[in-house]
């Protein structure tokens, strides 16, 4: 169990790309932001979700991508629906 004052790592999910068609109606730009490792609340699409969870693990465990223009930042995340839209995931604090 986590300590009371400890804070909860928070995330911001960018639509960067749309390949096609998108079932969600996600469009470029488009931004969510939620905290921790549950699930987003709002309807966050589950196909995307389950391709950003291991990124998100791997974030708040402090992995950092070197390669990336910001390292706290994963670009380029396809959602499996053949890559119709594509995320980038920071961690914010």
């Amino acid at each position: 169990m986590a300590a009371a004052n400890q804070r909860t790592k928070r995330v911001e999910i960018q639509v960067e790309n749309l390949n096609g068609h998108c079932t969600h109606g996600y469009k470029p730009g488009d931004i969510f932001t939620w905290q921790g490792l549950d699930t987003p609340l709002g309807g966050f699409c589950g196909g995307a979700y389950t391709t950003l969870f291991p990124i998100l693990v791997a974030l708040f465990s402090g992995a950092r991508f070197h390669f990336e223009e910001n390292p706290l930042s994963k670009t380029k995340m396809a959602c499996p629906d053949n890559g119709n839209v594509v995320f980038k995931v920071t961690l914010i604090d």
